[in-house]
């Protein structure tokens, strides 16, 4: 399971690094510009990474998750050019001292959910957990519906990748349709056509860097490829919200397949041996819980 773990956060890390340099292109701009992209760039990643690993060692200093602790490593990082206005707006609320219940947007961007998978890896065992888990970790920054159903969705999604839970179709949707129903169909859409091509899945899913368009489409990528590869590559090619779609797609892969199945021409990412660190702490974090539990 300790592969697992690991495969989820360099996947996460490696979609985030491949999609980096085609954010905002759309479909037909990459084919035009680039044919098909398959390899990797700087390996630099972007705060969809950024935010997921200060989750990530959050959980792994509290063992519950603690949205004091989490917002209050936030609030002291310094935001680059790749934060969203989101996030950035409520970071900088964080940082002028209100509270992680004040500080959220209503805002139905995805950058809640392209760092959630850190809660659906360590809570595996409890999808209860998960789920509640998943809306607190979102409000800290995104308070709309479809953001939090997308950090639902994303972290449900990890937690059965992790399990080998063949009803993880079924348990996404019937928990992300709590907050926002037409994410859940969208991601049941994403099943029917995962067979169609990339082309009709951008045209009828939308590749935007709205929730309700980049977690159904990274479902697309998820469900309509074999290997973690085909996944990620195809959420570039696709256009759109690349950094994000290919991290969370990159994230479910990585933590279904595990850290052998990565090809290693893609592990050349920046801070490669601590996010391997950062993943073994987590797995040991979930160790800890389990013999409490």
């Amino acid at each position: 399971m300790l592969s697992n773990f690991r495969g989820c956060l360099v996947g996460l890390a490696i979609g985030d690094a491949l999609g980096k340099d085609f954010e905002g292109l759309s479909f037909e701009e990459i084919r035009e510009r680039y044919g098909h992209i398959r390899d990797m760039g700087d390996g630099e990643w972007t705060d969809d990474t950024e935010q997921a690993l200060i989750l990530a060692e959050s959980i792994a200093s509290t063992l519950y998750f603690s949205p004091d602790d989490f917002a209050n490593r936030l609030k002291n990082i310094g935001l680059s050019r790749f934060y969203g206005p989101t996030s950035s707006k409520a970071i900088e609320r964080l940082k002028r001292g209100l509270s992680w219940r004040e500080s959220g947007v209503f805002s139905d961007t995805d950058g809640s959910a392209m760092r959630v998978a850190p809660i659906g890896l360590v809570y595996h065992f409890n999808y209860n957990l998960i789920e509640k888990y998943a809306i607190i970790s979102s409000i800290v920054t995104h308070k709309g519906n479809a953001a939090i159903a997308g950090a639902v969705a994303v972290a449900i999604a990890v937690a059965c990748a992790v399990n080998q839970d063949e009803d993880l179709l079924e348990e996404v949707v019937k928990r992300c349709e709590k907050f926002d129903v037409l994410i859940a169909e969208k991601i049941e859409y994403a099943y029917q056509i995962r067979n169609e091509s990339l082309e009709k899945a951008v045209k009828e899913i939308g590749t935007s860097i709205m929730a309700f368009d980049a977690v159904p489409f990274a479902f697309y990528c998820y469900f309509s490829s074999k290997t973690f590869e085909e996944a990620v590559v195809k959420a570039v090619n696709a256009g759109g919200d690349t950094d994000t779609i290919a991290a969370i797609v990159g994230a479910i892969k990585g933590a279904e397949n595990g850290l052998d199945e990565i090809p290693d021409r893609f592990k050349k990412i920046r801070d490669y041996e601590r996010i391997l660190e950062i993943a073994d702490r987590l797995y040991d974090a979930y160790l800890r819980i389990a013999s409490i539990s």
